[in-house]
């Protein structure tokens, strides 16, 4: 736990202090992406624009082509444990995911977090997954069932996830399992009294449980999609993802953040590059330099982005509960 402290504060010098452009250290933070197909089409998501597979074709991660990544991660020199599954799209549509968690067990990551609109997670699908690894899924949810089927789900999803998710919860052989459930009514107008209630009612529907935790959104303008979001100070603080982590697709192109779902700035390539290449290269360079610079418009993926203006998400409060959730994910099962 001190190594990652050590790691953090380090990461913490050269993204807000220092403002390194180029970096002394690896990624803590590694994402890949399973699939950037899904089953819903959720409204402040790309997946609801009807053009979106004309901007990025379809693509699913192959056993084969992980196995490459991985190899170029631990080759560079990757240390950690803790693997996240997200950019796009549902992992469980992927029908090999089961074996590309074990193969990335394999590879020393026996910590998996990723989001799931947990729909696919049916028992049958939950026992093909390792007993040896620490799964942590998080999940978009909320109590209105209306409102979480008009925004986001599908009809009758609603209680299938409910379902599915208190079936784990409650079964103590999925010990190895916890969720971060994210209260999504903060996407319609609701007074702040009415969010503190519809929150209240979304945890009561689920038992008290050490393997549960949640939390509200504060939705942005991801990387242009989410109109309807405006700059909430003109105060600008600088985005730290560049120096925290790196976001692979299932094609390989290492991303921007884990908000550039349509690969609006591709940084390269892991299919014919190195990591190490890519992680200090020139476009990681380019883009570390624009947002210190206060030039986000220079960055495709980053030109409409309103969370550099959100002073909340900078705040000494959420970096702090920021980090403290990365250490406890540390922790092992």
């Amino acid at each position: 736990m001190l190594n990652k402290i050590i790691k953090y504060i380090k990461l913490f010098w050269h993204w807000k202090l220092a403002k390194s452009i180029s970096l002394p250290y690896l990624p803590e933070s590694i994402s890949i992406e399973v699939t950037n197909v899904c089953n819903f089409k959720c409204a402040f998501c790309p997946q609801s624009d009807p053009e979106h597979f004309n901007k990025i074709p379809k693509s699913t991660l192959t056993v084969e082509k992980l196995k490459l990544y991985l190899e170029k991660l631990k080759k560079a020199g990757v240390e950690t444990n803790l693997l996240h599954w997200t950019l796009d799209g549902e992992p469980f549509i992927n029908k090999d995911f089961e074996e590309l968690s074990r193969v990335a067990e394999q590879y020393g990551f026996n910590n998996q977090l990723f989001a799931t609109n947990g729909y696919f997670l049916s028992e049958e699908r939950i026992k093909g997954l390792s007993t040896s690894v620490k799964y942590t899924f998080t999940t978009d949810f909320c109590s209105d069932k209306s409102f979480f089927e008009t925004y986001r789900g599908t009809p009758n999803s609603w209680e299938r996830i409910k379902i599915n998710i208190l079936h784990i919860i409650n079964n103590k052989k999925f010990n190895n399992i916890n969720f971060l459930i994210t209260d999504i009514s903060s996407y319609s107008k609701f007074s702040k009294d009415e969010l503190i209630t519809r929150f209240e009612k979304l945890k009561s529907i689920f038992p008290k449980s050490n393997r549960i935790k949640f939390k509200t959104r504060v939705f942005h303008n991801a990387t242009g999609f989410v109109k309807t979001i405006s700059k909430k100070s003109n105060k600008y603080n600088l985005c730290p993802y560049p120096w925290l982590e790196v976001v692979i697709a299932s094609n390989g192109d290492v991303v921007t953040c884990c908000r550039d779902l349509e690969h609006k700035y591709v940084l390269g390539n892991l299919n014919t590059q190195e990591f190490d290449e890519i992680w200090n290269g020139e476009k990681y360079v380019e883009l570390r330099k624009a947002l210190i610079e206060e030039k986000p418009e220079k960055i495709s993926s980053c030109a409409n982005c309103d969370m550099p203006y959100d002073d909340s998400k900078f705040s000494i409060k959420n970096i702090s509960s920021a980090l403290l959730f990365k250490l406890q994910l540390f922790e092992t099962k």
